[in-house]
Parts: structure tokens; sequence; C-alpha cells
């Protein structure tokens, strides 16, 4: 068995998979908020909590692969491990670990770890080529080439922190929760405030993540459009261009990598 962790900006996934067979085998998966005050014990303890609520001992665990955009909660992630588990590690982003896809951007040492695991898990899943789209604290569109290649993206804000700066900039804006609108006949122009902001909030990243995959599509014409992320099930309904929501993207790149790196390590 062995465990796979990404440290997203905004949460921080967990997930078990069974190391017995050459087949992916999920076991379970927690999620935590990315707490950048979080220590390497308070990890060991919510983990060993989790652990026991679904009868797996730690001396189960074999390795770790592990993906980061939070350089101070991967720096106590490692100090965890190191202390508790005394496993192996593979870490997406150091040296001599093997993604089996080549990076084409001016600086591949700037490609965000979660969005190479995104790329690797398109090729080992025989998606590519494609565009994902991560619905995450940023929304983020990266094109991925025949045999994986990650050829770039586009950064836009995301969601939430669209909502977030509505409510913080403003002084009379109340602050709102995202939720799908699907009659776009009756939500399209709001009647209140707050179903002015769901509006422009909702069809307004419809219409950019719409435009933009045609866009995209103009350029990489046989391209899977692939969604992942924790909000991409809002949008499935009425982005009609999504071919699949692949909710463990992540982690089954992750998980893949560990196999491709486990006999290196």
């Amino acid at each position: 068995m062995f465990l796979v962790i990404d440290c997203g900006n905004t949460n921080t996934i967990f997930a078990f998979y069974s190391n017995l067979t050459s087949e992916l085998n999920l076991i379970n998966a927690w999620r935590i908020n990315s707490c950048q005050k979080r220590t390497p014990d308070d990890y060991f303890i919510w983990l060993n909590q989790v652990l026991n609520l679904s009868n797996i001992k730690l001396t189960e665990i074999e390795g770790v692969s592990i993906a980061s955009v939070v350089p101070e909660v991967l720096l106590n992630i490692k100090l965890m491990i190191k202390k508790y588990l005394n496993v192996k590690s593979i870490i997406v982003g150091e040296d001599n670990i093997d993604l089996n896809v080549k990076v084409n951007i001016d600086n591949p040492n700037e490609a965000g770890a979660d969005r190479l695991v995104n790329a690797c898990a398109v090729k080992m899943l025989n998606y590519d080529p494609a565009i994902v789209i991560d619905f995450g604290t940023a929304t983020t569109f990266d094109v991925i080439g025949v045999n994986g290649n990650y050829e770039g993206g586009i950064i836009a804000p995301g969601i939430n922190l669209s909502i977030d700066a509505l409510y913080s900039s403003t002084s009379r804006l109340p602050k709102i929760t995202i939720r799908t609108l699907d009659n776009e006949a009756l939500t399209l122009v709001g009647k209140n405030t707050i179903s002015a902001m769901e509006s422009g909030v909702f069809w307004g990243y419809v219409c950019m993540i719409e435009g933009l995959i045609s866009k995209l599509k103009n350029i990489y014409k046989d391209s899977k459009i692939i969604a992942t992320g924790g909000l991409s099930k809002l949008f499935k309904n009425e982005i009609k261009s999504i071919d699949l929501i692949e909710k463990n993207l992540t982690i089954s790149g992750l998980a893949y990598i560990y196999k491709l790196n486990e006999k290196n390590k």
C-alpha cells in the first residue's frame, strides 16, 4: 500500500492505493485544508485518526508520492513522513523523478507540480491529446499533446477567489456561495443583489471557459476536454464541450508516478 499527497493552495488530499497488483486501486481519500501553520505532529495525529477509521495500519504504508504548490505545507509533510513513517518519498519537482513526459515551455521549472502530474495522468490513461481544465484555487487550462507532452497553458483566477474579491473589495456586496444555475433565461439577469452576483460569477465563468475552450480547440483540434478539481461538477450541464470529468485525475497521476519511480528510490 502507498500514500499519495496532493498539496494545493486551498486543500491537501491524502489518498491510499493498493500496491498488490499492477492495476491502480484507490482504497480511500481524505481532504484537509492546506494550513501553513499545521505542524508535522499535527499531520501525523490527523493521519493516524483517518487510518484508524479505515482499518489501515501505519506499517502497511510502503512509500509516498507527493505534489505540492505550497512549499511550507510540503516541508511539514516531509518532516512528518521522516519522523513517523520512515518510508521512501517521491516528490514531483525534485531531481531524478521520472514523469515520462516532456515539458515544452520556456522554463520547465516554472510548471506547477500539479499541472505536470495531470499531464502524466492524461498520458497514462490514454487521454492524450487533451486540454485539462482544473477548477481549483486558480482555474487552469493545460494543453497536453500527443505522448503526454506538456505544451503550456492558461492561468485564470479561481471561482472562489473572484467571490472573495467581490466581497472584500466592495462595501455593500454580501458574501455568496457559488451554485449551479440551470435555467439561463430565468437566472441570467438577477432580480436582487445576490442573484445578480450569482449570475455574474456562474455565467461569467461559463462564458470564460467556453470562450477559452473554443480558442484552444481552434489550435489543438483533436484534444479531449477534461475537467477536474473540486468545482468541476458545477459546470458539467452548461459547458457541453467538456468531454469528461475526472475528479481523481491528479491523485491518479501521483499514483502512476509512484509506480513509475518506486524501484528507483
